[in-house]
């Protein structure tokens, strides 16, 4: 990026004189009488554009024509195409945006507004059945897929057995960390995990609850993988953490493929 013809366009004047040069090229006369600034003022913005590369002045006789170079604005061009096209991560800001304001609405009007909310996932991933579940049942491979974007695990804790503890916290860059804390219900090799989570608080008060379905099956040449989440608990400031638990998921079954792969 041209920062110095970025800086020359930044004034406001400047920038006024470059819109008139696209028209035609002109004097210092020309340029101050048609914008209403002093001739010396002029020939200062002038300069500081042609310092740029963005003008040049051709002597003619007596008088001083100073025509556009449009090579660096052509470039300026290009270089700024590169930011039109709209990030993924954008899109998944806006639309956990408008969740979170659509779920603080539904807590403002009922406390339980959430308890029973059900949300399914179904992937087809490109492993064998035994690959899948260890990446849910290994913290070393669990590590790797279990938080969304920009998150990574920081602590995890889990003892995939009946009653066991499954306790995991992720970390944004800045450092802010996120705990979850629950137990496996359900737990038979290599076809179901059933489990419940909280999501906690800063002072490990549960935010919301939810018991989590998981089922394995075999689908050729991969696995097909059914995850169904039921929210069982939330308190109102929960709203955030749960809008968060269908774009989360998403995110989480998709770095779980990328493991696979």
């Amino acid at each position: 990026m041209d920062y110095a013809v970025l800086a020359a366009l930044a004034e406001h004047n400047r920038l006024r004189i470059v819109e008139l040069l696209n028209q035609a090229p002109r004097s210092v006369g020309e340029v101050a009488a048609e914008l209403g600034l002093r001739q010396p003022q002029v020939t200062k913005h002038l300069q500081a554009l042609q310092h740029a590369g963005l003008v040049t002045m051709h002597p003619l006789g007596q008088r001083r024509i100073y025509a556009l170079q449009r090579e660096p604005l052509q470039e300026l061009r290009h270089q700024l195409e590169a930011f039109s096209e709209a990030h993924p991560a954008e899109h998944a800001l806006a639309r956990y945006a408008n969740a979170i304001a659509a779920e603080r609405a539904g807590a403002s009007h009922d406390p339980g507004w959430a308890i029973g909310r059900r949300i399914r996932f179904q992937r087809t991933l490109p492993a064998a059945v035994n690959d899948v579940w260890a990446r849910w049942t290994r913290p070393a491979l669990l590590r790797q897929w279990w938080s969304p974007e920009h998150f990574d695990v920081a602590e995890c804790d889990i003892d995939p057995v009946p009653g066991g503890r499954l306790e995991i916290t992720m970390q944004e860059a800045d450092g802010s960390r996120y705990r979850s804390r629950g137990h496996f219900l359900t737990v038979t090799p290599p076809r179901r995990l059933r489990f419940e989570l909280s999501h906690l608080a800063a002072d490990g008060t549960p935010l919301f609850t939810a018991i989590h379905d998981l089922h394995l099956t075999d689908r050729q040449p991969g696995t097909r993988l059914n995850l169904a989440i039921r929210v069982t608990a939330a308190s109102p400031a929960a709203a955030p953490a749960v809008a968060g638990i269908q774009l989360g998921w998403e995110q989480l079954l998709n770095k779980l493929a990328r493991t696979l792969i």
